[in-house]
C-alpha cells in the first residue's frame, strides 16, 4: 500500500537532498543549481517520496526536479497549524519552525487538519471556527518572525492549502483564513490558489494521486518561477 511505502519511520519526515531536473526539461540545470526550498507540510507531503515515475512520487519531488532545486522536507502526517501530527503524539507546524534554515523559498502546505486540535490528554478534538482562525493567525505571525530572522523575503513564503472533495465546507473556511493572514495587510506572504482536486486526481478524496501531485507541482513551481 502507498502509505506503508511513503511514511517515514521517524515521527517527522526531515530530509534534505538535491533533486535533478527530469530528462524532458527544456533547459536542464545541474542538480541543486536551482533554488533552495523548504516545505512544511502534512501527509499531502509526508506520504510521498522522491521516486520519479512512481505513484509514490510527491508533488514536491516533481517540483524540485523541474526546478533543479535543493528541497528540504519538514512534514508530518496529521499535523497542522493547530494540531500535532501522528494522532497528537507528534508536532505542529509551529514547533517545526525551529528546523527552518535560510533558504530561497518556504512552502507551507497545510490546512487539511486545522479543524482539529489536541487536548491535554493527547486526544484529537474538533475546534470551533473562532479557535481555528486564531490558531492559524498565531502560526502565520510566528512564521513571519522566523522568516524575517532568517532573511527570507516574505513574498517568498508560499502558502498553499490543497483539498479534495472530502470536508470541502470546512476546507473553504480554512483556506479563507490562510488567505487572509497571508495577505499584505497581515504578513505579506504569497497565497497560492488551488482548485478542489476532483476524485480522479485523488486516492481517497483527500490525498492526491500522481495526477493530483503533478497539478500541485505545476501550480507551485509556476509561482516560484514568477518570483525568481
Amino acid at each position: 500500500m502507498l502509505r506503508s511505502l511513503a511514511l517515514s519511520t521517524a515521527a517527522v519526515m526531515l530530509s534534505s537532498f538535491a533533486l535533478a531536473l527530469p530528462a524532458h526539461a527544456a533547459e536542464p540545470a545541474a542538480p541543486g543549481a536551482g533554488p533552495r526550498i523548504a516545505v512544511i507540510g502534512d501527509s499531502i507531503t509526508s506520504w510521498y517520496r522522491d521516486e520519479p515515475g512512481s505513484v509514490s512520487q510527491g508533488w514536491w519531488s516533481m517540483m524540485g526536479r523541474d526546478l533543479g532545486a535543493s528541497v528540504t522536507i519538514l512534514a508530518e502526517g496529521g499535523s497542522g497549524m493547530n494540531v500535532r501530527g501522528n494522532n497528537c503524539h507528534g508536532t505542529t507546524f509551529g514547533q517545526r519552525l525551529k528546523e527552518l534554515t535560510p533558504v530561497d523559498f518556504v512552502v507551507i502546505e497545510g490546512g487539511r487538519n486545522d479543524m482539529f486540535g489536541c487536548n491535554s490528554r493527547g486526544q484529537k478534538t474538533t475546534l470551533s471556527r473562532a479557535t481555528q482562525k486564531k490558531g492559524i493567525r498565531t502560526f502565520m505571525t510566528r512564521l513571519a518572525a522566523r522568516t524575517d530572522a532568517l532573511g527570507i523575503p516574505r513574498s517568498h513564503v508560499l502558502v498553499i492549502s490543497p483539498w479534495g472533495k472530502s470536508d470541502r465546507k470546512h476546507g473553504k473556511a480554512i483556506q479563507g483564513y490562510m488567505r487572509l493572514f497571508s495577505n499584505r495587510k497581515h504578513n505579506g506572504f504569497t497565497y497560492v490558489q488551488t482548485w478542489t482536486l476532483p476524485n480522479h486526481m485523488t486516492m481517497d478524496t483527500k490525498h492526491p494521486n500522481r495526477a493530483g501531485s503533478a497539478y500541485l507541482s505545476t501550480v507551485v513551481q509556476r509561482t516560484i518561477r514568477s518570483l525568481s
